[in-house]
């Protein structure tokens, strides 16, 4: 399964599987494997992704263990992988629908 990622401004990317719409998200990547992976792909699915006019592999991993992970950064530290922790339900507040990134 391979995503491809375009820009979509201020350090975030859109992320499409074929031509469709995945998420727009600061970690394309990632994001899009949860979505994959609520939307029922097996997890051990391989996952690649591309950029947008490029036939290069950026990244690579199966949808099940790119979906346990996000990208944290601070100002003592540049970007590192942790482990992904979901908002929980109760806190969030009514979506704004721009597209379905986790």
């Amino acid at each position: 399964m391979i995503i491809t990622i375009s820009p979509a401004g201020r350090g975030r990317f859109r992320s499409y599987l074929g031509t469709r719409l995945l998420c727009t998200s600061p970690t394309p990547f990632l994001s899009s494997a949860r979505v994959l992976l609520r939307e029922g792909v097996d997890p051990s699915t391989p996952l690649e992704m591309t950029r947008e006019g490029s036939d290069a592999v950026d990244l690579r991993s199966t949808v099940g263990v790119a979906a346990r992970f996000t990208v944290s950064e601070n100002d003592h530290e540049g970007p590192v992988f942790r482990a992904y922790k979901a908002f929980p339900a109760d806190l969030r507040s009514k979506p704004q629908e721009l597209s379905p990134c986790a």
